[in-house]
């Protein structure tokens, strides 16, 4: 009998490889691993039905979860590859203990128990150092920050700060380390998706909104929306499991200086990684921040278009350079587009989310300019919000390049959730708003377009016109918020739908920081992935450090 074991998993780790060749060393079966592309196939042979059930069996206690495993599965086939997969000579990545490593360290009869440099060919941060266990000093940490303490803990991947969730965390930057994922779904308003993937082996960071019982189990605590993760590394883990025995599932974690009295400094000189952020769909999973455990750290200083670099990443990653491919570009902090690639015209500007004005009275202006409506409606809302009207009137922009995000934060301004003339700032109150509710439909706000010259211009004063009309109409701000966004959404799926019919396009490369907010996320994976074949970076996050990786494809 033979069996035919499938993965889809788009990482160049070499992670399931390994493990799967490590496990059918165990078993005398023969085996041979196939790599296509992005699909993994292990196939093993035995006369023995019951050898392959115990493979099987095994392969899944040994195999764990990735974020970047997309399907899997097994069914009977009649016969064996002629080739078969060669591990390539390559460095290990830093990654997260695997599911055998985990069990040594966790099993008092091993002699790796509480060693916190245990480490294999798939897991570890390859850091040579005596092995021996650490459990007296883990129990003695862990009794000190149920004391109230907070302790300097050096990491396998930089020194962080650790300590019970309390009131000083409001002037803190700080994650939430947790014991295991049932703390999560306890605290959290995570969805399934995103429980799945805190628990992939690569650990990363997901921002959700705590919920009910963390307000009353942390009242201190002032922020709503904070980034979970569980245990990333021996040190970390070994810490929570003693924390957990003195009834403490979770502790802050920063990188800002903090006074400490206790120190868990049991590795030394380490290279510092930042831990990988994700977003999560039920369909997707995109990197927002991070390297540790990824490729590409070296990229290269040349001067590049951001959102050209962007866009060439994903088709770069996923081997599109020979399909019609539409691009959105979505940073806050670069050049808002649509793009359409194709090998037989180029690269093309489609759509321009670019716009500018000085100030909100000129907005104001505009509005009021464009018809009778528009005049009607600005006089209802300065006559209705007098005192508003006047104060934010007065408010002007110092911003050279306008886009998406700006663009909501002078709708942030207008509806009176912020007073501050820096647009980004001023955004991130309103997106603050819209990932905190928690309802299915926000109103419908207008996206609507402007055609000069032959180019097509996103018309911003539509946007903010409708967002007036449900303000006049006292709809309440969290669900105004969430329109916002949400309608932003709904507009780039119909968008991409217009220009299919017309290009015939084969795929669709979303990019950009605004992806971080979830509801906007799952919303565009949702609605997109309908009819189009929808991708994100790879093994890169979606801002910053892709924009070089791209870039470099055009030189």
């Amino acid at each position: 009998m033979i069996l035919e074991f499938s993965f889809s998993h788009s990482s160049s780790s070499l992670v399931y490889e390994k493990i799967m060749l490590n496990t059918l060393k165990l078993f005398s079966i023969e085996g041979k691993l196939v790599k296509n592309g992005d699909e993994l196939f292990l196939y093993v042979e035995s006369e023995d039905s019951d050898e392959l059930e115990n493979f099987a069996n095994k392969l899944s206690l040994e195999l764990p979860h990735s974020i970047f495993l997309h399907e899997a599965g097994a069914k009977v086939v009649y016969d064996m590859p002629s080739e078969s997969f060669t591990l390539p000579q390559t460095p290990k990545r830093e990654m997260p203990f695997c599911p055998k490593c985990l069990n040594e360290v966790m099993n008092e009869s091993d002699d790796n128990y509480y060693n916190i440099f245990t480490e294999c060919d798939v897991c570890g941060y390859g850091l040579d150092s005596q092995s021996k266990s650490d459990k007296e000093t883990f129990v003695n940490i862990a009794k000190s920050i149920n004391d109230g303490l907070v302790a300097e803990v050096d990491t396998f991947y930089g020194k962080y700060y650790v300590g019970k969730l309390d009131q000083k965390c409001n002037d803190l930057d700080f994650d939430v380390v947790c014991y295991d994922l049932l703390t999560v779904q306890s605290y959290t308003n995570a969805t399934n998706s995103e429980i799945v993937a805190l628990g992939a082996i690569e650990k990363p960071l997901i921002r959700v909104k705590t919920n009910l019982l963390f307000k009353t189990d942390f009242e201190d605590i002032q922020n709503e929306l904070i980034r979970f993760k569980l245990a990333d590394d021996f040190v970390l883990h070994l810490l929570m499991s003693e924390l957990h025995i003195l009834g403490i599932n979770l502790v802050f974690i920063t990188k800002d200086k903090m006074p400490s009295k206790v120190k868990l400094d049991l590795v030394k000189s380490v290279k510092e990684f930042e831990p990988i952020e994700v977003v999560v769909s039920d369909k997707h999973i995109a990197i927002l921040k991070g390297n540790k455990g990824l490729p590409y750290k070296e990229l290269g200083e040349k001067v590049l278009i951001p959102h050209i670099g962007a866009f060439f990443s994903v088709i770069k990653e996923h081997s599109l350079l020979e399909k019609t491919v539409i691009g959105v570009n979505l940073s806050k902090d670069y050049h808002n587009d649509i793009l359409i690639y194709s090998k037989k015209f180029g690269t093309i500007e489609y759509l321009s989310f670019k716009f500018g004005f000085g100030s909100i009275q000129e907005v104001f202006d505009a509005i009021a300019a464009t018809d009778e409506t528009g005049e009607k409606l600005v006089n209802n809302y300065k006559n209705k919000f007098s005192e508003h009207f006047k104060d934010i009137s007065k408010i002007v922009f110092d911003e050279k390049d306008f886009n998406v995000y700006k663009l909501w934060g002078v709708v942030s301004i207008i509806l009176g959730f912020s007073k501050d003339s820096d647009l980004v700032k001023s955004a991130q109150i309103l997106e603050n708003f819209a990932v905190t509710f928690m309802g299915d439909k926000g109103p419908r706000i207008d996206y609507k377009l402007n055609r000069i010259d032959s180019k097509v211009f996103i018309d911003p004063l539509m946007t903010v016109r409708t967002a007036m009309s449900f303000k006049l109409a006292e709809l309440d701000q969290l669900s105004l918020s969430y329109g916002v966004i949400e309608s932003f959404a709904e507009f780039i799926s119909a968008q991409l739908d217009e220009i299919k019919a017309q290009m015939k396009s084969d795929s669709v490369v979303i990019t950009g920081s605004l992806l971080q907010n979830r509801h906007f996320f799952s919303k565009l994976s949702k609605e997109v992935s309908v009819n189009h074949n929808l991708c994100f970076n790879k093994e890169l996050p979606v801002d910053g450090r892709n924009i070089q990786y791209g870039g470099n494809e055009l030189f």
